[in-house]
């Protein structure tokens, strides 16, 4: 599996295997965000409402970077 590096702003959605992984369901299947931080393997997601929010309202979760995937900037979910 080839290895993507993510920066701060990039579009994200989790990876295909995840959602596979998950029952294909539509929340995870549809959920897109920006990235916020990134710290080593580990990767802040702000999903602004496309996806669970916590128990407090905040949007943003930290997943690890090998769980998601680039949206390029023609919107294409890039697969590798």
């Amino acid at each position: 599996m080839k290895k993507l590096t993510f920066n701060i702003s990039d579009k994200v959605a989790l990876a295909r295997h995840v959602v596979a992984r998950t029952g294909h369901n539509k929340v995870d299947a549809d959920a897109r965000g920006r990235v916020v931080a990134v710290e080593g393997a580990v990767v802040a997601v702000d999903f602004a409402g496309t996806w669970i929010a916590h128990e407090n309202g905040s949007t943003v979760r930290c997943l690890p970077a090998a769980n998601l995937t680039k949206i390029m900037a023609d919107g294409v979910v890039y697969d590798y």
